[in-house]
């Protein structure tokens, strides 16, 4: 008997970024990787995930104060997503291919809510600690 692995398509994987942080974008890449057994892709995504989130907070501690709050807001996030979107479509597998597959099945949408909100309370806290500093 063949057991399906859930992996999430790169769109939740761009969404789930964009919305819910860079945490949740990590969580999302480095379990599609692990539940493809591809253990080397995964410990990179947590080791240069480590070096981004750390490069993130830096840059967004040395902004400017009265910087326009779109960019932190929506601008930074959606590049960080793309960049997701982009990992996902050229070292994972699409949408499609997750729904015609024997080895695969899509994600549930409530997977993407849940973990990703629980990957942004983090993200809330290293914001919140950016501002004290």
């Amino acid at each position: 008997m063949n057991i399906q692995r859930e992996i999430y398509s790169p769109l939740q994987i761009f969404f789930g970024s964009f919305f819910l942080g860079p945490f949740a974008m990590l969580y999302f890449l480095w379990k599609n990787f692990y539940n493809m057994s591809r253990p080397v892709e995964a410990k990179k995504v947590i080791q240069y995930g480590f070096v981004f989130i750390v490069i993130l907070t830096t840059c967004l501690q040395l902004s400017p104060a009265g910087m326009n709050q779109l960019v932190p807001g929506l601008i930074v996030p959606f590049f960080y997503a793309l960049t997701a979107l982009q990992i996902s479509t050229s070292m994972q597998i699409n949408k499609k291919e997750i729904k015609t597959s024997l080895n695969w099945a899509p994600q549930n949408i409530w997977s993407v809510l849940g973990f990703g909100l629980l990957f942004y309370l983090p993200w809330i806290g290293v914001l919140y600690a950016i501002q004290l500093l």
